[in-house]
């Protein structure tokens, strides 16, 4: 007869469910800050979530990479962070950013309608900002949408820097390696300098 091996109890699935987010959890932090600072780990989210909440929609992603390199910011971090501009949450970014910036440059909502955002994908969208609304509605479109955009990636900054440290100090060992791997990284880069051969003709 062969031994029936007992079901597992509905706290031992609780306890492997808590385990894998737990290392899910680890695993997306020591992607984020290999050897980076919190405080550079949160730069780069925050400014990929900028751009990526940010009016030039369909150039998100080189927007990001490029950033990236001009700040020398971990570029997957801000790829990833770029992700919050996305088809559920464009539409209604744009929408809030829309009327903000109508409000901001003083423009009556009856010269500048508002949008079916909802239909930003589609070709009938786009029509409307032909004609003689296009200055104003696409005023107001790049001036709100950028102010929502520089506000999203300031608030994931501080939100971002400040879960990082937590998560460092409720985690020291994560926290030493990472600072490890920056000291290796600065003497490599050291070491890197030192070795460079000289151009200069003798």
């Amino acid at each position: 007869m062969s031994e029936e091996h007992p079901r597992p109890g509905p706290g031992t699935t609780q306890k492997r469910h808590r385990s894998f987010k737990r290392r899910w959890v680890q695993l997306v932090v020591e992607l984020m800050g290999r050897a980076e600072a919190p405080d550079r780990v949160a730069a780069a989210v925050a400014l990929g979530v900028g751009v990526g909440l940010s009016p030039f929609i369909g150039f998100h992603f080189i927007l990001a990479v490029v950033l990236a390199f001009a700040f020398r910011l971990n570029k997957f971090d801000t790829v990833l962070g770029s992700f919050a501009g996305n088809p559920w949450t464009l539409p209604p970014v744009y929408a809030v950013g829309y009327r903000l910036g109508r409000a901001v440059l003083g423009y009556p909502p009856a010269r500048v309608p508002p949008l079916q955002w909802q239909r930003i994908l589609h070709h009938d969208f786009w029509v409307s900002f032909r004609g003689p609304g296009l200055s104003p509605r696409l005023a107001s479109f790049l001036v709100g949408t950028t102010l929502l955009a520089a506000a999203a990636g300031f608030g994931t900054y501080l939100a971002g820097r400040g879960a990082l440290k937590l998560y460092h100090r409720r985690h020291p060992r994560i926290a030493a390696r990472a600072a490890r791997r920056r000291e290796l990284a600065a003497l490599h880069r050291t070491s890197e300098i030192e070795v460079r051969p000289d151009d200069r003709v003798h």
